[in-house]
């Protein structure tokens, strides 16, 4: 977008002086050098439709752009735009309203409404089903029910209870996990950037039997010569090729990187009727600590979320469920 023509030197005047006021009000350098970009997209958009100057800017004209932005394909990734992409443009104008306010040369008092994120539509697991979840990972397994389900818990663990983005799960090390100090280190979450998020005694519990025991089964051929070790009473062989820093390991040994199949397991042993994902599990554990009463602000350093605005949808996500829990039966 930071590429649209604006013709309009009345739009291009407003675009500058706006980046100009975002730096001397001290906003960070991202939000300076996105901000004006989306602004961009706004103007660009007001041309097209020949409003030319910000006093012709009624409210249909920010309607229209909104249903513009649900549109339009995402330049970088294709498909639709998300929610979130889209909020963020609407944010960039909500801002640009105020620079307008307390500059007091025009007027424009017309305000962007957040469209409904997609995250209000996630699997939100109750209290109920993540113990039900939880306790499925006891369940025997055909193939070794001891490490198998000390690894589903270390999955919950660090999913559910400490939050993590699937990929940022996905990429711990044996190092990024500090069972004295109970946290875990993500090098590089959204962004790039670090975090320290800390791990509660029960999951640190279980974090730990799957390092000193369970992850150890994951790195040692039993199916090929597991048999004869077995019966000369023999430590079992290596397997070749085995990440032998990655927390979550595969049957093969290596990184693991998918965690549907865990999942699907789980959910038809807990009798949980639905489908859900590691975000989900994410989702989950942010509506809970917001239910139980925690400040959002630390919900939103817990998540590693940038702006505060991105830990607010959750407030929504509750109304959801207590909405639904006031619907009549039937309905």
């Amino acid at each position: 977008m930071k590429h649209l023509e604006i013709k309009s030197t009345h739009y291009r005047q407003l675009e500058t002086s706006f980046q100009e006021w975002l730096e001397v009000i001290g906003y960070a350098s991202g939000t300076i050098k996105t901000f004006p970009i989306h602004l961009r997209e706004f103007f660009h958009y007001l041309e097209q439709k020949d409003v030319l100057h910000i006093s012709k800017i009624k409210s249909r004209h920010l309607s229209g752009f909104v249903r513009h932005l649900e549109l339009r394909a995402n330049q970088t990734h294709g498909g639709a735009l998300s929610s979130s992409s889209i909020n963020k443009t609407l944010q960039s104008i909500n801002t640009f309203a105020r620079y307008i306010a307390q500059n007091g040369r025009f007027a424009f008092d017309i305000s962007a409404r957040r469209v409904e994120s997609h995250v209000e539509q996630r699997n939100i697991l109750t209290l109920d089903e993540i113990k039900k979840l939880y306790e499925a990972t006891f369940t025997v397994h055909r193939q070794n029910s001891i490490a198998i389900g000390q690894r589903d818990r270390a999955i919950i663990a660090i999913f559910y209870g400490c939050g993590l983005r699937k990929s940022e799960g996905t990429r711990l090390d044996l190092r990024d996990i500090d069972l004295i100090k109970r946290t875990v280190f993500v090098r590089k979450g959204k962004g790039n950037k670090q975090r320290y998020v800390p791990i509660a005694i029960k999951h640190a519990d279980d974090i730990r039997a799957y390092l000193e025991e369970g992850r150890e089964w994951f790195l040692e051929n039993h199916f090929y010569s597991g048999a004869y070790y077995r019966k000369i009473g023999k430590p079992f062989p290596k397997k070749q090729d085995t990440d032998d820093e990655a927390f979550f390991l595969g049957m093969r040994g290596e990184r693991m990187k998918s965690f549907y199949a865990r999942f699907d397991y789980l959910a038809e042993k807990s009798a949980i009727e639905r489908k859900f994902s590691t975000h989900d599990l994410r989702h989950s554990i942010a509506t809970h600590l917001l239910q139980s009463g925690m400040d959002i602000e630390e919900i939103a350093k817990f998540l590693g979320h940038s702006s505060l605005e991105s830990t607010q949808i959750y407030t929504h996500i509750i109304n959801r469920i207590e909405n639904e829990k006031d619907e009549p039966a039937g309905i």
